[in-house]
């Protein structure tokens, strides 16, 4: 490909705009464009040719999240790695799910060859869309952020389409990390005392008869100021696609987040939040999960609810 000299070659502005969105039309479509935007974050989903296409970068990590390891054996991409989500996630006497101790969660990874310089590809298996958005976001809450993105259609997709699949457990080198908490990740505490607080914005993922409040354990409806985007909503059941960035935007559009608010996602017990998270930076938002969930705020009495 010829290359453009501003300094020798006389063109306008318009002209040389022109050129570098076709350049970089081309690599994409060829596949050939870095793994990496420019501001150094990665795609949110990539998809099965993209993968193909750059399963040589010596930065990419695949982790194949699967609750038995049986599933891993069966088949995964090549080069990928096995992730249990209970390495990172845990329950406790209060909450069923919450991210493991930190230094838990470092020498896992860290055993797994990732370092803050890799970019991450979740690849779930059997439609499992939930826990590895869960893991998304435990990643993205310990300072990975940008960094991270999962395969769609996952696995099943991936073999369907006959691309190349192993049985051999990988060995790797062990990566260095340096971890760094982030604000996306708040707790029942925080949720009363921001409740009228316009730089957030609620949303409820749970199906809209929980929403209402027509059922619910231990006590119905949602909290208050609360909007109901039901978790169907984002993604297609049966590919397990998210809907397109437009689609989404438009959803959120829809619930009139006010400019800059941040939307704050909750669920039964913040499993399900974690897809609204992965919708919200599809869509270019500031996502927050309410990790305790109903499964807290339901059970704390002296916190206020409403049914619609």
């Amino acid at each position: 490909m010829k290359t453009i000299n501003c300094h020798t070659q006389r063109i306008s502005g318009r002209q040389y705009l022109n050129t570098a969105i076709l350049i970089t039309l081309f690599f994409a479509f060829t596949g050939r464009l870095s793994a990496y935007y420019n501001d150094g974050k990665v795609p949110v989903i990539v998809s099965c040719q993209w993968l193909e296409e750059n399963i040589s970068d010596p930065d990419l990590v695949i982790l194949h999240v699967s609750p038995v390891i049986r599933d891993y054996d069966n088949g995964h991409i090549q080069g990928a790695r096995f992730l249990w989500p209970g390495w990172l996630i845990v329950s406790n006497e209060k909450e069923t799910v919450v991210p493991a101790e930190m230094k838990q969660m470092k020498k896992v990874l860290e055993g797994l060859g990732i370092s803050n310089k890799s970019h991450i590809v979740l690849c779930g298996v059997y439609g499992n869309i939930i826990p590895v958005c869960r893991v998304f976001m435990t990643l993205d809450h310990i300072g990975l952020e940008g960094r991270i993105s999962i395969l769609e259609g996952g696995f099943d997709e991936w073999k369907a389409s006959r691309r190349k699949i192993s049985t051999v457990r990988q060995t790797f080198a062990k990566g260095k990390l340096v971890t760094s908490p982030r604000d996306n990740l708040v707790n029942t505490d925080w949720m009363a005392q921001n409740l009228n607080n316009s730089a957030f914005y609620i949303i409820d993922v749970r199906p809209k008869v929980y929403y209402d409040g027509t059922t619910g354990t231990p006590r119905q409806g949602h909290i208050p100021g609360a909007k109901n985007l039901p978790l169907s909503d984002l993604y297609d059941g049966g590919t397990y696609h998210f809907n397109s960035a437009d689609k989404l935007k438009e959803l959120f559009d829809g619930l009139k987040i006010t400019g800059g608010a941040r939307p704050v996602f909750y669920c039964f017990a913040g499993n399900s939040a974690c897809v609204g998270y992965v919708a919200a930076l599809i869509a270019g938002l500031n996502p927050i999960v309410y990790d305790a969930s109903m499964e807290d705020w339901g059970s704390r009495f002296d916190l206020p609810m409403e049914k619609k």
